[in-house]
């Protein structure tokens, strides 16, 4: 096998590599949670919250409320128990009761804004938990498929690299190291292929008589403008 053809299938293994390398990277990057997934996860915490909030609203009202009954149980038990006789005294329960429940009907109120309030929110929340599970199921799918892509390329690699290995250690010191000067050289590319007498990398047509000696693979030519060697397939 002459060294141009071998140059140019490492070639070809190099090339592939680079390609499966940078569709590896982006799997790996794509690996892990999403925005949209911490974007719906948020949202819950958030509304967790607001409902959070809201509940203890309601219980410290309802606390409120209760405190107030109970005091005007103890101003009516008071009040009818037959035991104040002062009319000074009376009229200031009275004044009181009424207070209390001025007070109470502000706090009910309160209770019923909060109270629907609260329901508003717990089904925002009950919407937002079902967008998150919803999210999350899609994502978990697109997680095990990004996974076994991950999987595939690492054996696809692995073994381009065993047969990157191989070809590189028939090829020799000296050719490796010119194989290596040149891809640096010309950016990955050292070999082009000539096709009707064109050089495929830089397009210009190579002397005829140049052409004739690379597709019949005698000696090694190379392209008189991009200076890569040129393999007749």
């Amino acid at each position: 096998m002459s060294i141009v053809r071998q140059f140019y299938r490492l070639q070809l293994v190099d090339a592939e590599l680079a390609e499966r390398r940078a569709q590896l990277a982006d799997v790996e990057a794509s690996l892990g949670e999403t925005e949209d997934v911490i974007r719906a996860r948020q949202a819950v915490v958030e509304e967790e919250e607001r409902v959070a909030q809201l509940r203890k609203q309601v219980r410290a009202l309802e606390l409120e409320i209760g405190g107030l009954n109970d005091k005007l149980k103890r101003n009516q038990d008071r009040l009818y128990s037959g035991q104040v006789r002062n009319p000074k005294e009376l009229s200031s329960l009275h004044d009181e009761a009424n207070a209390l429940r001025r007070r109470r009907s502000e706090l009910e109120d309160r209770q019923l804004e909060a109270m629907i309030a609260l329901e508003e929110e717990e089904a925002e929340l009950a919407e937002r938990q079902a967008r998150l599970r919803q999210i999350e199921a899609t994502w978990r799918q697109e997680q095990q498929a990004l996974q076994a892509r991950k999987q595939e390329l690492e054996s696809l690699l692995a073994e381009l690299e065993e047969q990157r290995q191989e070809m590189r250690t028939k090829l020799g010191a000296a050719n490796r190291a010119l194989y290596d000067d040149l891809s640096r050289r010309l950016a990955g590319t050292v070999v082009a292929l000539l096709k009707q007498g064109m050089c495929q990398v830089c397009g210009v047509d190579v002397p005829f008589t140049m052409a004739r000696a690379v597709e019949r693979g005698e000696g090694i030519h190379y392209c008189p403008v991009c200076e890569r060697m040129l393999y007749g397939g």
